[in-house]
């Protein structure tokens, strides 16, 4: 293991530059549209979204497993919960317009109330994008193949395109610091229904790149976190 941080420190120095490394026209660029999908409305009663869990009892209780029930998890429990984390970026940090704005894909591998599949999510709303079938071998979307076992994956991405042309590589460490806020918002209120989940950065959009459109610039995944039901003791 090498001692000299010189190589690090230089890296991190350099996320303090606002000068855009590109051409610095993301404006003008927008990522790939979604034209067939799929409007959808989750199904939620308010009782759904109401914690099991207050804030302190959360913050005991949560854990990093890799072990998960069986049981489906409700779909439409998690895209509204999705919703909700990137509506709270979009107001608490107020770059959506000058650094992009961020978005979330749900990979539902057991679902109920909704077909299991592919869903994109915005802070506007949500869209069903594809079937099960259509994500290939689920072990492949992350390092760990025990991620698969879980009830489902969410992925939240930023525009790094946008981000660097309104402050550089500081725009990056802008764009991480909302995904990592967004994706913990999000993990914990899951975890305050009495779900279970962890976050990780080994997903691999590289194996559903041409379901979501995923070009590692204009829309490109920086962290993702499981949900699925508590294993029975």
């Amino acid at each position: 293991m090498r001692s000299d941080l010189t190589s690090m420190t230089a890296v991190l120095e350099g996320f303090t530059s606002r000068k855009s490394t590109s051409d610095g026209l993301a404006a003008e660029r927008r990522p790939v549209p979604f034209p067939n999908a799929v409007p959808v409305e989750p199904a939620v009663q308010a009782d759904d979204l109401r914690p099991v869990h207050d804030l302190r009892d959360t913050l005991q209780r949560r854990r990093s497993t890799l072990q998960y029930a069986p049981q489906p998890v409700r779909t439409g429990v998690i895209l509204s919960l999705l919703t909700e984390a990137l509506l709270r970026d979009r107001d608490d940090w107020g770059l959506d317009a000058a650094a992009g704005a961020l978005e979330g894909f749900v990979f539902a591998f057991r679902s109920e109330g909704a077909a299991p599949g592919l869903y994109r999510v915005t802070a506007e709303g949500s869209w069903h994008l594809a079937g099960l079938d259509a994500l290939g071998p689920v072990e492949n979307l992350g390092v760990q193949r025990e991620f698969s076992t879980a009830a489902g994956i969410v992925a939240v991405y930023a525009n790094l395109d946008r981000a660097d042309t309104w402050a550089g590589s500081h725009g990056y460490r802008v764009s991480a610091g909302r995904v990592a806020m967004a994706t913990y918002d999000l993990n914990l209120r899951i975890q305050a229904l009495g779900l279970v989940g962890t976050l990780f950065g080994g997903f691999i959009p590289s194996s559903v790149h041409r379901l979501v459109h995923s070009d590692g610039a204009s829309r490109h995944s920086l962290l993702a976190t499981t949900y699925a039901c508590p294993p029975r003791n």
